[in-house]
């Protein structure tokens, strides 16, 4: 049954997220526009124009039943499989690596696309297979979905993602009811797997390397990482203030994107770091409850996906920027800059308060 309530909560703490990304990206992004693209808004006000895209998608996903997306899950998967296969033969290398589709001009990146994609997908066949989850033959038809869609992602390549997806999928698999022998084994399939993964390219091994031993490559593979860290150490508690920050000037490159927690650290300090995790936790928090109180099986499990898709990436990206993990592109859910990344965040943002609508307990 429909309640007329969404959840405020959760729209409040995205909106604030969001504003305070849009002046990270300014902030962060000021001097390397001005070196690279002799323009000092040009992020800036790109930045503007997804967030608005973004926003007009989480207000169209809000007021979309969810029930819809049962229909569409299907059509989706096989649109983000199509992606991923043609991005291999027809995608743009950027910086080593074939990730993006260009549309008039327009870049997007297809393995965005196919985390939402697979969560709809894996939501509704489990929801098919509810009862039936733990039976062997079914089970592996689900691992083998999560290694199509992880083999595809690393071909690009893009380890961080494919875990990312991997690790989002296995938690919906978890929470639908598989057996803890099973939970186990795939999380050491997936270990191990993951490991082979590193051993097998040099780049990858060469991150686990200075991963262990950071100040030791700090002028090559460690460089980010270590510029990272003198940011977040000279912010020290209250930060040295909004756009007073020197590592982002040309130390961080593209202190935009995947580092741009070391920028907030610098100039907003511990505080600030801390500040936004606790937001980060409200969204998360908020986000578990939506799936806890959802209606059906199809809605826990759509909302139990998103909540693992935030929650990985905040992780990641924390872990990254403090050097607690070895260095891999992943974006901070509505600071980073990335236009791709923003809409399909803020689009999952209106699934969920469209379910909260539906919610079996009102709890905002």
């Amino acid at each position: 049954m429909k309640n007329s309530k969404m959840d405020y909560t959760l729209l409040i703490v995205t909106l604030i997220l969001v504003s305070f990304g849009i002046l990270m990206v300014f902030s962060s992004s000021y001097y390397y526009a001005i070196d690279k693209m002799q323009d000092k808004t040009h992020f800036f006000i790109n930045d503007l124009k997804w967030v608005a895209f973004g926003v007009l998608s989480m207000i169209v996903a809000s007021m979309v039943p969810y029930k819809i997306y049962r229909k569409v899950a299907i059509p989706l998967f096989l649109l983000s499989l199509f992606l991923l296969v043609y991005v291999l033969f027809k995608g743009v290398v950027v910086n080593n690596a074939q990730r993006w589709i260009y549309i008039a001009g327009q870049g997007f990146m297809p393995a965005e696309i196919a985390k939402i994609g697979a969560i709809m997908y894996f939501a509704f066949m489990l929801e098919l297979n509810y009862k039936q989850i733990n039976k062997p033959r079914v089970l592996i038809i689900y691992i083998g979905i999560i290694a199509l869609m992880v083999f595809l992602i690393m071909e690009q390549p893009n380890m961080s993602t494919a875990v990312i997806l991997g690790g989002i999928l296995a938690i919906m698999l978890f929470v639908s009811g598989i057996w803890w022998r099973y939970t186990i084994s795939l999380i050491g399939l997936g270990a191990i797997g993951a490991w082979m993964l590193v051993m097998k390219a040099s780049y990858r091994l060469s991150r686990w390397t200075a991963f262990m031993d950071p100040f030791k490559y700090k002028n090559d593979e460690s460089w980010q990482v270590i510029q990272s860290l003198y940011a977040l150490g000279t912010g020290g508690i209250y930060g040295v203030g909004v756009g007073m920050s020197t590592q982002n000037k040309l130390y961080i490159p593209e202190p935009q994107n995947d580092f741009i927690l070391a920028t907030v650290g610098e100039e907003l300090g511990l505080l600030g770091t801390v500040g936004l995790l606790c937001l980060f936790l409200i969204l998360i928090y908020r986000c578990i409850k939506i799936a806890m109180n959802a209606p059906d099986v199809f809605s826990t499990l759509l909302a139990t996906g998103v909540s693992a898709m935030f929650g990985l990436q905040i992780l990641m990206n924390y872990a990254v920027a403090t050097s607690s993990m070895p260095a891999t592109g992943v974006t901070l859910p509505f600071i980073s800059y990335g236009g791709t990344s923003i809409v399909i965040m803020l689009g999952a943002v209106g699934i969920l308060l469209n379910i909260s609508k539906y919610s079996m307990k009102q709890d905002n």
